[in-house]
């Protein structure tokens, strides 16, 4: 699994959340206008992190804290230079000074946890992994100034905290005990539900025989977040309906009255907006023409709906339309939607090509 584009097309956390379920290992390179870094991923883990937005090393962070002495640091840098097999900073400073492994350890697992939080929030800019070996802890090739962890975080933990940051900045502060707490339940429900939902529907989408029940497969998702919902194909500004659930029209059979569906795309509406940005939206629909030929099968529209886009090759190849969430509090469950929808829509083009003529 190779991965590049736009930050505009699919966020930093949905990305780590794909990298963490397929257990890659590989680096992801990070660039916008003022900016740039890279995370290093083992099995899936977070390892290793690098900005420019935080350019201290190791040692630099160690003096901070006044956990170690400036002198210290440089007499720690020329041992380490006089070693025949390279050893990692933390563990010659460990030997030299007595400073306990886990102290060391918890300094470079914040440090990287506030760079990896600080890319989540990143809205633009280009990314691009790629699968390859990395350099894991004690390598001789690593910067000795470098952050790495012997044992990684997981990318999950980092996107439920950024979340829950972003959500107290709003609705005020968390101290560190109760972060540590929501950590925790929401982990914990990541496990259970979501995650095991999503690394299900990504296993059945590799399936070579699917065929047209990626349409199916599609829905039987999306039924997991909203009462109801359809997959719209994009043919230029109209939309043609493909499969729906959830849609209840007076006794009569809901699926060919989908596929008789046409909708024209009207400029700012919310499909409109779907298809511009490549990316999941929710609001108010905001295309009458839409609105009216819905209406006729759904009855009562919603203010609040979602439109989310299938891509391939960066190009929108459907959109599904949904309304009446399940947990609309659940920013990272919409995430894990997207994640899936990004690798669903190379599988839709291929359902949509037309039949070759003989």
């Amino acid at each position: 699994m190779s991965l590049e584009g736009r930050l505009e097309d699919l966020n930093i956390c949905s990305i780590l959340q794909l990298i963490s379920l397929g257990k890659k290992s590989g680096i992801l390179i990070l660039k916008n206008k003022q900016d740039h870094g890279s995370i290093n991923f083992h099995d899936g883990q977070v390892v290793r992190a690098s900005s420019s937005c935080y350019p201290q090393g190791l040692g630099s962070l160690l003096c901070e804290r006044d956990l170690i002495s400036l002198p210290q640091l440089e007499e720690a840098l020329k041992f380490q230079q006089r070693l025949r097999k390279h050893q990692p900073l933390g563990t010659i400073i460990t030997y030299l000074y007595k400073l306990a492994a886990l102290e060391i350890e918890q300094v470079v697992g914040e440090q990287i946890e506030q760079i990896v939080v600080d890319f989540c929030r990143w809205q633009e800019g280009d990314f691009s992994f790629s699968i390859e070996n990395v350099d894991t802890y004690g390598s001789a090739h690593l910067n000795p100034l470098d952050l790495i962890l012997e044992k990684g975080l997981s990318p999950q933990r980092l996107a439920v905290k950024t979340q829950l940051l972003d959500a107290a900045r709003h609705n005020g502060s968390l101290n560190d005990d109760q972060l540590e707490k929501k950590l925790q339940e929401l982990q914990q429900r990541q496990d259970r539900s979501r995650i095991t939902l999503l690394r299900s529907m990504l296993t059945e989408l590799q399936n070579p025989d699917l065929g047209g029940g990626i349409v199916l497969l599609i829905l039987r998702y999306a039924s997991e977040l909203l009462r109801r919902a359809i997959i719209l194909d994009v043919r230029g500004t109209r939309l043609i309906g493909l499969g729906q659930f959830g849609l209840e029209i007076n006794g009569r059979q809901a699926d060919p009255l989908v596929r008789q569906l046409i909708i024209d795309i009207s400029a700012d509406s919310l499909f409109d907006k779907a298809i511009k940005n490549r990316m999941l939206v929710r609001g108010a629909l905001n295309c009458p023409a839409a609105e009216q030929r819905l209406r006729s099968l759904l009855g009562t529209l919603s203010d609040d709906v979602l439109v989310a886009p299938l891509l391939s090759g960066g190009r929108v190849v459907a959109l599904l339309y949904g309304d009446g969430f399940h947990q609309s509090e659940d920013a990272l469950a919409l995430d894990a939607f997207a994640v899936f929808l990004s690798q669903a829509g190379i599988a839709m083009e291929q359902l949509l090509q037309p039949e070759p003529v003989n």
